[in-house]
């Protein structure tokens, strides 16, 4: 399934489409170099975008996890990151930024069903 990210988007809502897709996987959004924090959520992305001319893109399971975080940055200056769930943990998918989203969460999904931990929902 493709997410369609438009400058007018609530980070909440993107937050959100972004876990119902990829259960396994968090996206967390920043700003000026600081995490947003959840209660700051329910803002427009064109808010917080550090160019003059924005664009809207898709993200699409067969994305890299590296190419997403550049389609933030190249196309609204936004800086995001990825993280995977591994038991109670989340964590930051640098070190596997070259797997797919689908491939990130299916990794994530095989470690919980090992540990057999449930899908968490981030908002």
């Amino acid at each position: 399934m493709k997410l369609f990210v438009e400058p007018e988007i609530k980070a909440n809502e993107l937050i959100r489409h972004f876990n119902e897709i990829y259960p396994f996987l968090r996206l967390e959004i920043y700003n000026q170099g600081e995490e947003v924090s959840n209660a700051c959520y329910d803002f427009k992305l064109s808010d917080i975008v550090h160019k003059k001319a924005i664009e809207g893109f898709v993200i699409s399971p067969e994305m890299k996890v590296s190419e997403v975080e550049s389609s933030f940055w190249e196309n609204m200056g936004i800086q995001i990151s990825v993280f995977r769930k591994s038991g109670k943990l989340w964590l930051e998918s640098s070190f596997t930024n070259f797997l797919s989203l689908e491939s990130q969460n299916n990794f994530g999904k095989d470690i919980n069903n090992y540990r057999k931990i449930e899908p968490q929902k981030v908002m």
